[in-house]
């Protein structure tokens, strides 16, 4: 038997259970955010920190992949301040308006650490005259994908040394807020592709030929008759056992007869004989489509039908099963 191997790859796609969102998706944003806002520093003698409410608007561009540019309007509170030599107190209204590079980490499939360094055009207004400049901005926050549509966010902010004129403070702001992404779309899940390589031993049986003749001293039929004699089951018995063991296997069952008797005798007879023998195999559970019947009659013979050695190898059946392959 020879055998061949045939390594065959199995692609086994793993089908995503749930969704998860691009981080890659350009988009523009608006949103707003609310929080605790608080002014240090806002004095020249002893602790003067002020709490207010702070909120604002947020505005921006998602490039994808964890880089926005982010602009904010916010409106800090009205704050109470000292500075001397200015008399009395003094009290007035923070705003500002910041832009800043938003770079963000992603710590899960949906949500980010991200800071920002940027500039803050601020603007005091207060009863002892207005005041504003530019400072140094920075912040950091954790922004969470809730759906396509919406983030929700945590932010801590500072604008530094916001010093112009009579007004000197720094400013803290942390804040929650929502931004609303417009035209971005959720991506599912990236399938998993499971490569696995599965390796078929193919094995290619030999053909196999059995010739049944009197010669042999092998009686599979009574002289001149088509019945199989009583010991032709164990002479038929090891090609019946190929066919049942290997369904890919088929037997090509040739009679043959000698010359005594008319030419169209010796046909049928042949034909008869063959026919006996694929008839054996069918009612032994083979399928008849695996079986070719053929009946040479006189014709071929394979020794002299001068003699009766020579008439009896040529009263024989031959029956043979080609080559085939199947799968150990």
């Amino acid at each position: 038997m020879k055998k061949a191997v045939i390594s065959l790859g199995l692609i086994v796609a793993i089908s995503p259970l749930a969704s998860v969102y691009a981080q890659d998706d350009s988009n523009f944003y608006l949103g707003a955010r609310v929080g605790s806002s608080t002014l240090s520093d806002a004095c020249q003698v002893g602790s003067c920190d002020d709490n207010e409410v702070g909120g604002g608007l947020i505005g921006g561009y998602d490039f994808g992949n964890g880089f926005s540019i982010e602009s904010t309007y916010d409106y800090l509170g009205h704050f109470d301040a000292s500075y001397s030599p200015t008399p009395g107190a003094i009290s007035g209204d923070l705003t500002a308006l910041t832009l800043a590079p938003k770079l963000g980490f992603g710590i899960t499939d949906q949500t980010e650490l991200y800071g920002k360094i940027g500039a803050a055009w601020w603007d005091w207004n207060s009863n002892a005259g207005d005041q504003d400049d530019i400072s140094l901005l920075g912040a950091v926050g954790l922004d969470h994908r809730a759906s396509d549509l919406v983030n929700v966010r945590l932010e801590y902010q500072y604008i530094h040394d916001m010093d112009e004129g009579y007004f000197n403070a720094d400013n803290h702001l942390i804040s929650a807020g929502l931004t609303f992404h417009f035209g971005r779309t959720s991506e599912p899940e990236p399938v998993v592709m499971v490569v696995e390589e599965i390796v078929i031993v193919e094995t290619v049986a030999e053909p196999k030929k059995y010739v049944f003749s009197e010669a042999d001293d092998v009686e599979l039929f009574a002289f001149g008759k088509a019945t199989l004699s009583d010991g032709a089951s164990q002479q038929l018995g090891p090609m019946l056992k190929r066919l049942q063991d290997f369904d890919t296997s088929t037997a090509i069952i040739v009679g043959h007869t000698d010359s005594v008797g008319s030419e169209a005798f010796n046909q049928t007879l042949s034909e008869e004989r063959a026919q006996t023998v694929a008839n054996y195999f069918v009612d032994n559970g083979i399928s008849a489509d695996r079986l070719s019947v053929v009946g040479a009659g006189e014709s071929d013979p394979v020794a002299s039908n001068d003699s009766s050695e020579g008439r009896a190898k040529n009263r024989r059946v031959e029956i043979e099963s080609p080559e085939f392959v199947y799968e150990e």
